[in-house]
């Protein structure tokens, strides 16, 4: 018997079950939204609170099974394939490999293992011809079929069949077609003789067919490829391009239907002979023959994505996670302090409040992992950062509406009606801070490849769940609260007072000290050069140490390994293949023979020798071979295409929401916090890695959120106050200074003590997010909205610019 929570947890996994209730929960949404029955809202919100969080509870149950690790947390699989020279069809020779075969059987191998890009998989060249693959947190009964979708060129063709092949004859009265396959008839130039195997009454049979040695139409011709099931037949439908449209046509004008056949082949081998019904045949067939939806799914995967190579794999490892068990536990522990901590600041700063904002706080979290869980996404270290940035914006979310709450208070209203007004004005706020996000995230997923991927499915759950905790479950709670006369009064700390600072008087002062730490970031990257960048970005060595029965500490590898002096940072590894365990070291060039020294001086395991041919040589042997960066040119074009879009996106709903002022403010602010995050990174030595990717990606979705904030404040005071732009921007910024500060430092608390007791990986990242948080939120003051003055004074000033908007009279007012 199954308990009951693994039971309701399995028939979740069932996808008409889950899109019921996904259903169910979209209409108590958008009920929720329409009525503006207090009542009805309070009880539709709990009703849905309460689903949404069953739903994910039970999604994560059990967490082991559900949640899936990233290769850096919970290890994985990794495959070494050779890439095979493709033969010429005319000669039956090979024709040598070039780089360009190497890198397409990467890109295809990647989108046919990533297509959702929820794995976090990583592909990178090494040598001349092979590939190295690792997959996190695949299962060994899994890692078999991974292997097939591996090897699996998936050349597809089409040929007609020359029905001269089922003539009968010979001493057996066979087919013509078999007797050429079988040597016993001569062969028919332009033609080839194959083998069709196939089923029949659950009997299995094997035909002979005579084909065209020419290809009719290729893989290159399939524009989509997709599996279908009807009346219990399954089958694969293929779509042609416009050009493999024409070619169908010209294959099958001259045949005569009920007679002619033509044969689909896959990777030389015959799937399917079917005689033509009708002429022409035109963009649309399809494929029969598999036996289960998932070997028809994985055909037309792998359809849509044909290897022009074939590969061969020559080794597979099971590899260890690459920040070891202890190095989680400190980094988790480290994190679950940083976040007991904000807790703890919430409910000392908002005391009763602090509650509600907590139980949104957890309720968000389960969200989370709930929706990870539930659509099978991979956690990992750029994931990690997609979640941080999430809590973050749902802490500053809480911040925005307390901090509404205490002026509504201060302004004498009574406490229902100082909580409703509260959660309306700081409503658009936290929509367009999160909207922006959102359109960044999608961009990101749209444009960007496995890890940015990664940070990107992380970023869209987190946003999404955010914004459902802090709008309506909080508001959910207070109704209740209210209703049930449970809050009397509300009382807040008030630590940060009132300021009536000028900000913007400063902002020459803050335009030379931006340029100067500008020039000198980009100074640093051109004096340092390729040393800026690290192995993930430039490519080195991979040094391997085969251990056999013996063991080496990865973690303590890597402590030894800080000691060596080398031109890039070394990554350390540990793996297992059939042999025994191995250690792997990813290096700079040239940097692996020190490291090598160093090691077999440092640990005993690795100095011991024996005599061979009278020298002696290591026990343990190792070996040195050349890898093609992680993250490439492809990788980086793409980082900034994403980046790229993601800031005209950003741009583009900023200037509808707000005005172009805005928008060029916002543009030029975030551009500033990204190069200058990863140049003060690059000035203090470090060397930008896969991990300040996400940082990066991290630092500019706060950015443009803290931005965001201060707009909709200032745009709020120039559609109601009354004297100089100037004065009212400055009132805004001051009046937002305290959620400003709040959000900052709660943040900061977390990411400090990752910094402090978490691994080398993790300190990275959390550095550069700490120089981001530092830089994010001076550039939101002293340069978004100087920015914005500046342009709006050139074009006619900033007041008509917000009350001739055509959305300055018709902001989103959903009142939660």
């Amino acid at each position: 018997m199954y308990p009951p929570t693994l039971l309701a947890a399995s028939l979740l996994k069932d996808p008409m079950l889950l899109f019921i209730s996904g259903l169910a929960l979209m209409v108590l949404f958008f009920w929720y939204f329409a009525t503006d029955i207090e009542v009805r809202k309070r009880n539709v919100g709990t009703i849905l609170t309460i689903g949404t969080c069953v739903l994910c509870t039970l999604a994560i149950i059990p967490p082991k099974e559900t949640l899936k690790g990233g290769i850096d947390l919970v290890g994985g699989f990794s495959y070494t394939l050779q890439v095979q020279p493709k033969i010429d069809e005319n000669t039956n020779k090979p024709i040598p490999l070039t780089s360009d075969d190497l890198k397409q059987a990467r890109s295809i191998i990647e989108k046919r293992l990533n297509a959702l890009g929820t794995s976090e998989m990583e592909v990178v060249e090494t040598g001349s011809d092979k590939l190295l693959i690792q997959i996190p947190g695949i299962a060994a009964e899994d890692a078999e079929g991974v292997r097939t979708q591996l090897e699996k060129v998936a050349k597809l063709e089409l040929r007609k069949v020359n029905l001269e092949g089922f003539t009968q004859g010979g001493p057996n009265n066979t087919i013509l077609a078999e007797r050429i396959k079988k040597g016993e008839a001569p062969r028919i130039p332009g033609y080839t003789a194959y083998e069709y195997k196939r089923k029949h009454d659950d009997i299995e049979r094997t035909d002979y067919v005579l084909l065209s040695n020419r290809a009719a139409l290729t893989g290159k011709d399939v524009q989509e490829a997709w599996p279908q099931q009807d009346a219990g037949k399954i089958f694969v439908s293929i779509n042609l391009t416009t050009a493999g449209e024409d070619k169908m046509i010209n294959l099958t004008k001259d045949m005569t239907p009920h007679r002619d056949c033509i044969a689909v082949l896959m990777d030389n081998e015959v799937l399917t002979a079917p005689v033509v019904n009708s002429v022409p045949l035109g963009k649309n067939f399809m494929i029969e023959g598999q036996q289960s939806v998932e070997e028809a799914r994985s055909l037309a995967n792998a359809m849509k994505n044909p290897l022009e190579n074939p590969v061969r794999i020559i080794n597979k490892r099971e590899i260890s996670p690459k920040l070891g068990a202890t190095v989680i536990k400190q980094s988790l522990m480290a994190g679950g302090v940083g976040l007991l901590i904000t807790a703890l600041f919430v409910l000392i700063y908002y005391r009763t409040a602090g509650i509600v904002a907590l139980v949104g706080l957890v309720i968000n979290g389960l969200m989370v992992f709930g929706g990870m869980a539930l659509f099978q996404f991979t956690f990992s270290l750029p994931g990690i950062a997609g979640m941080i940035l999430t809590i973050g914006m749902a802490v500053d979310a809480n911040v925005l509406i307390y901090e509404r709450l205490r002026e509504e208070m201060a302004a004498g209203k009574s406490l229902k009606v100082a909580i409703s007004l509260s959660y309306e004005k700081a409503f658009s706020a936290i929509f367009d801070s999160n909207i922006t996000s959102l359109i960044t995230a999608v961009i990101l997923f749209w444009v960007g490849s496995g890890t940015i991927k990664g940070f990107a499915v992380t970023l869209v759950i987190g946003l999404v769940s955010s914004m459902f905790s802090a709008i309506l479950v909080t508001r959910v709670l207070f109704r209740w609260c209210n209703d049930l006369n449970l809050f009397k009064k509300l009382s807040f700390l008030d630590l940060i007072k009132s300021t009536n600072v000028d900000f913007l008087a400063k902002s020459k002062l803050s335009y030379i000290i931006s340029g100067l730490m500008i020039a000198a970031s980009i100074g640093a990257v051109a004096v340092r050069g390729e040393r800026s960048l690290g192995v993930d970005f430039t490519g080195g060595t991979i040094l391997t140490f085969q251990l056999d029965e013996k063991h080496l500490d990865a973690h303590e590898v890597e402590k030894s390994v800080e000691q060596v002096e080398t031109a890039k940072l070394p990554s350390v590894q540990s793996e297992k293949s059939i042999t025994g365990e191995l250690l792997t070291i990813r290096c700079g060039e040239g940097d692996a023979p020190k490291i090598e020294e160093h090691l077999r001086k440092a640990f005993p395991v690795l100095a011991e020798t024996k005599e061979v041919d009278g020298k002696q040589v290591p026990v343990v042997a190792a070996s040195v071979d050349a890898v093609a960066a992680s993250l490439g040119a492809d990788f980086i074009r793409e980082s900034l295409i994403a980046l790229g879009l993601g800031l005209l996106g950003i741009l583009v709903y900023i200037t509808i929401r707000f005005e172009f002022s805005f928008a060029l403010g916002g543009f030029v602010a975030l551009l500033h916090d990204v190069v200058l995050s990863a140049g003060i990174v690059i000035l203090l030595g470090s060397e930008l890695s896969l991990i300040h990717v996400g940082a990066l990606l991290t630092i500019a979705g706060y950015s443009i959120n803290d931005t965001i904030v201060i707009f909709d404040r200032i745009r709020d005071s120039l559609k109601t106050g009354e004297g100089e732009v100037r004065e009212l921007m400055n009132e805004a910024i001051n009046a937002t200074l305290s959620r400003t500060i709040l959000t900052a430092l709660t943040t900061i608390v977390t990411v400090a003590l990752i910094a402090i007791f978490g691994s080398a990986a993790l300190k990275d990242f959390a550095i550069m997010i700490l120089i981001g948080l530092l830089i994010g939120t001076y550039s939101s003051i002293f340069i978004a909205s100087p920015v914005v003055l500046w342009w709006s004074e050139r074009k006619g000033g900033l007041r008509k610019e917000v009350m001739r908007t055509t959305l300055a009279e018709s902001d989103i007012t959903a009142m939660p």
